[in-house]
């Protein structure tokens, strides 16, 4: 090693020892310091100015990867915490089970069927409309899905039902009295009229009409409620769960039969002992999801017979009226077995509470409920 690579070594060894030596000095130690705080405030200066200048933007809040919305279950981080819900008695991920309640209306028109979505109901009315149509007012809570429909227009005692759960309340217009009543009875409104293709969209479908096309998607629904600054924690009176009847104490078979009106809107329940469900079938064939293919079940089957009676609107538009509010008749259908029991509503807000014929509250099986709003004139039958 030549002598001047000897000499740069030692006076950098020198003046090493001699910034050492100066620390112990006090006016060494008022140097570092000062040195310190600038080094800092250089760094911190910088690290802001990367960020605010230089950095890649972040995907905002509201959009995923792809830039669409994301899904209410995609809004917060996944629970793995299970909790039961109110909705049905079942358990699922803690940041759903318990979702603010969600009403849409879905069509049953011979040309609406196969419907989708009504699978992921957790529980659904179906009364007739006009005529002898009937239709849909299915409620969604724990489960999602991206296609609902064909969504259609509301009536006056669907609000009621509603109204028992505070719950959104989607559908495409509607007859002129329950347009006029959803303001006044403060129900959370998602009409297609409004929103439009925020959360709805038209879904061809070969020959049909138009009418029949109209679609929409849970989670766009509840991501507009979560805009509009409403509560997304549900708010309705839980019934009462037991267990499922034990194997040996179930029946071998159990049918039950709804003639609403024609045979295209003859309602059939079957029950598969094994898995303790009943399999709906309507016009003498399976009803099945257009999207699953799967045909749609119930834990439980309610039979609720209502006073009903025509109406017409101020611009003449027929329909039903009905005393959803007060007391009546109801078979309440589970376990392969029957109850014989009474119903009673005794507000708009308040949730219909089902008994037995000594008046105890029904328990029910975890699971999905169908509710049959009938008339007391139509013919019903379970063998």
């Amino acid at each position: 090693m030549d002598e001047k690579t000897n000499k740069k070594k030692k006076t950098i060894k020198e003046r090493w020892q001699d910034f050492k030596e100066s620390l112990k000095t006090p006016e060494g130690k008022k140097k570092l310091l000062i040195f310190i705080v600038i080094f800092v405030v250089v760094l911190v200066t910088g690290f802001t100015v990367y960020n605010r200048y230089f950095a890649k933007e972040k995907p905002s809040s509201t959009a995923n990867s792809s830039g669409t919305l994301p899904s209410i279950n995609e809004s917060t981080a996944p629970s793995e915490k299970k909790v039961i819900s109110i909705f049905d008695g079942q358990s699922y991920p803690e940041n759903v089970a318990n979702r603010h309640a969600l009403a849409i209306m879905v069509e049953n028109q011979v040309d609406s069927r196969p419907q989708s979505g009504l699978d992921k109901a957790k529980i659904v009315y179906e009364a007739i409309t006009e005529g002898g149509i009937t239709r849909f007012m299915a409620i969604y809570g724990p489960e999602s899905t991206s296609k609902v429909g064909p969504v259609r227009s509301a009536r006056t005692y669907y609000l009621d039902w509603d109204l028992e759960y505070d719950g959104f309340y989607a559908h495409v217009g509607g007859n002129l009295d329950a347009l006029q009543l959803i303001p006044e009875l403060k129900i959370k409104d998602l009409d297609q009229f409004r929103y439009g293709e925020q959360a709805y969209s038209r879904i061809p479908r070969g020959n049909r009409a138009t009418e029949h096309t109209m679609y929409t998607d849970t989670d766009k629904l509840w991501r507009i409620a979560e805009d509009n600054g409403w509560d997304m924690k549900a708010n309705f009176d839980s019934y009462e769960f037991k267990d499922d009847a034990l194997l040996d104490q179930r029946p071998n078979s159990q049918s039950i039969g709804i003639n609403f009106s024609t045979a295209s809107y003859k309602v059939t329940w079957d029950y598969d002992k094994t898995n303790n469900v009943y399999l709906r079938s309507m016009a003498g064939s399976p009803h099945k999801d257009e999207v699953t293919g799967e045909q749609l079940k119930a834990k439980i089957v309610i039979i609720q017979e209502v006073q009903r009676w025509e109406t017409t609107t101020s611009i003449n538009e027929a329909g039903w009226a009905m005393k959803t509010v007060g007391e009546g008749n109801a078979k309440i259908v589970m376990d392969g077995k029957v109850i014989e029991g009474k119903w009673k509503k005794e507000n708009r807000t308040s949730r219909t509470v089902f008994t037995d014929a000594d008046g105890n509250k029904i328990k029910y099986d975890p699971g999905t409920i169908w509710v049959e709003i009938v008339p007391p004139s139509t013919p019903v039958t379970i063998s």
